[in-house]
């Protein structure tokens, strides 16, 4: 039996040629509407990319945007508490995030963690550094959360959250991988996504003097991850939760009166928090990118 279709093209596929009117040119008023609502398009495929690919907004000098940039507070960014809530909040439902951050000791804070890195991004010699990490959280990947801090001492902590259950392993300090099964507040904090928005929520419970201090460009000089944000600075001071790794364990405690510097960009989003201890440690987070719910 042959499987072969049966033919049924047509012996000659070209209709045959009949004269017809002669074809109508458009006009230029028509021509230059066309043209006006392609470059319209084309404007907003532009914006609509550089909010889905988290690329840089621009210089918001002389932006409209500057008027209300924030939908979930009711005042725009004066209303300072209710910006911070609302970035928090932001934080705490997006699907996935990724922040970077650098501890260090002595002065002020090292431009990413160049020295470490090998960057040649210049690094304050006043401000040694002692860790830097990366927090990483995805919904649909296993485990869902993983925190990872090199210490400059040579050891390796990581820290996971999967389907509700705390994990962690350290280079040296720890023989494997540890079931966290009766976690600590300190295992609490450091193990799951809510490390995310930690600082946040540190802020809008114990400082009392949260204030808008203007807005700026702020950039991210985590290296290989370069960005500047159109962004308003709040400043004041807080209660600190100071989260260490001590023989195996994971440690937390209060430090009052530190300073902090926070950024959240004109979508609402954290972009930057800088704090400084009265001891002269200082930590930076820096936040790369959201994804949406």
């Amino acid at each position: 039996m042959s499987t072969s279709m049966p033919d049924a093209s047509p012996a000659d596929p070209r209709p045959p040629h009949t004269p017809g009117p002669a074809p109508h040119r458009p006009s230029w008023l028509l021509c230059l509407t066309v043209v006006l609502a392609c470059l319209a398009a084309t404007a907003s495929g532009w914006g609509l990319t550089r909010l889905a690919t988290n690329q840089p907004l621009p210089d918001p000098a002389g932006s409209a945007a500057l008027a209300n940039p924030f939908a979930l507070t009711d005042e725009g960014p004066e209303n300072a508490r209710g910006a911070v809530r609302a970035a928090a909040d932001l934080v705490d439902a997006a699907s996935s995030f990724h922040i970077t951050f650098t501890l260090s000791d002595g002065g002020a804070v090292p431009v990413g963690a160049a020295a470490v890195m090998g960057s040649t991004v210049p690094v304050s010699l006043t401000a040694p550094d002692v860790g830097h990490g990366h927090a990483i959280y995805d919904d649909e990947a296993e485990p869902a959360f993983e925190h990872y801090v090199d210490e400059a001492d040579g050891e390796e902590v990581y820290r996971y959250e999967m389907d509700g259950r705390y994990m962690m392993t350290a280079r040296s300090a720890l023989p494997g991988l540890v079931v966290l099964e009766s976690p600590s507040a300190a295992d609490r904090y450091l193990c799951s996504r809510s490390f995310a928005s930690a600082r946040l929520r540190e802020v809008l419970n114990t400082s009392s003097d949260l204030e808008l201090a203007g807005w700026e460009q702020v950039g991210l000089t985590w290296p290989g991850m370069k960005a500047g944000h159109a962004a308003y600075r709040y400043t004041g001071t807080f209660t600190a939760m100071r989260a260490d790794f001590d023989e195996g364990t994971n440690t937390l405690r209060a430090v009052e009166d530190a300073e902090f510097e926070l950024w959240i960009d004109l979508r609402g989003y954290p972009r930057r928090f800088d704090y400084s201890s009265p001891d002269g440690h200082t930590e930076r987070y820096e936040y790369h990118g959201f994804g949406m719910p």
